[in-house]
């Protein structure tokens, strides 16, 4: 095998509970799924030690060797001493939406890299070192999240949820929005135990009801524009609604698709192409 192409799905946080600081970093418990927004990433092996690194669609906003897919790369090469590689990257994840397209890249690349050159040991350190939840993204589906997002429990649910969610041009980082959370300096009651009990017993009112985002209000003072979007879509008749992550996206969840296709034929006139449609998928390669 000489090029693999392999699909690197986003991921939305359902619930988002910070839970303490630990060596520095926020201990989170968090409930995530992955979704059917994806990068598509082609890798080619070379004959040489060089890494290129080529990406379309969404503009990169770093340099080619602070790239997460050139980085995550490199640390294979590194490890397991392979030759280097082409890596073509087509960017339909947002960036800084909270969506985890930078973590969803890093477990693409490995995934890819993995097969690539039949690689029988596991790839999960390397995805630990680059990504809080790179580990994750290398499997996929329902899970809950503990510590840095590096601990994980997998869910086993036959639900499929379906989305609607609206992005924004303003990006909100991951460092920007937990210093907010800190200067609020606010307690937040727990939901991600309640709310994964209550979609796993069918409960979806519950569910709706129960779930939140800790780091909301801190990113809303990095861009306003996330509590006018949060209040649209529970205009337009979403009863789940929460951001994405750290922001700047927010999401809608729906445990049917009529009511979701409702949702963003109502929207989809002011939002136009910063409105997205998606469902929950199960995918990826265990690392």
């Amino acid at each position: 095998m000489k090029k693999i192409t392999i699909k690197a799905y986003a991921k939305v946080n359902l619930t988002l509970d910070v839970v303490g600081v630990n060596g520095g970093y926020h201990d989170i418990n968090t409930f995530v799924t992955t979704i059917d927004l994806f990068d598509k990433i082609t890798i080619k092996k070379r004959k040489d030690s060089a890494i290129s690194l080529k990406c379309t669609g969404v503009e990169m906003d770093c340099s080619i060797t602070d790239n997460n897919a050139y980085k995550t790369a490199k640390a294979f090469a590194d490890k397991f001493s392979t030759n280097g590689v082409d890596i073509t990257v087509q960017k339909n994840i947002p960036l800084g939406a909270g969506l985890g397209g930078s973590s969803a890249d890093i477990a693409g690349v490995l995934n890819g890299l993995k097969t690539l050159y039949g690689v029988k040991d596991s790839v999960l350190p390397i995805a630990n070192e680059l990504g809080s939840d790179s580990g994750y993204m290398l499997s996929g589906g329902y899970a809950v999240l503990s510590g840095r997002g590096d601990k994980i429990k997998r869910k086993v649910f036959d639900k499929t949820l379906y989305f609607v969610i609206l992005t924004e041009s303003e990006q909100v980082s991951a460092r920007a929005s937990y210093k907010q959370f800190d200067k609020l300096a606010k307690a937040y009651k727990p939901c991600t135990a309640i709310a994964e009990k209550a979609l796993a017993d069918g409960k979806f009112e519950k569910f709706a009801k129960t779930i939140k985002n800790d780091l909301t209000e801190g990113s809303i003072q990095i861009v306003k524009q996330i509590e006018f979007n949060l209040s649209a879509l529970k205009k337009a008749g979403a009863r789940a609604v929460v951001m994405a992550g750290s922001g700047s996206a927010t999401v809608a969840i729906f445990d049917n698709q009529k009511q979701r296709d409702e949702v963003y034929k109502k929207l989809k006139p002011l939002y136009n192409n910063k409105i997205l449609k998606a469902k929950t998928v199960k995918c990826g390669i265990i690392g």
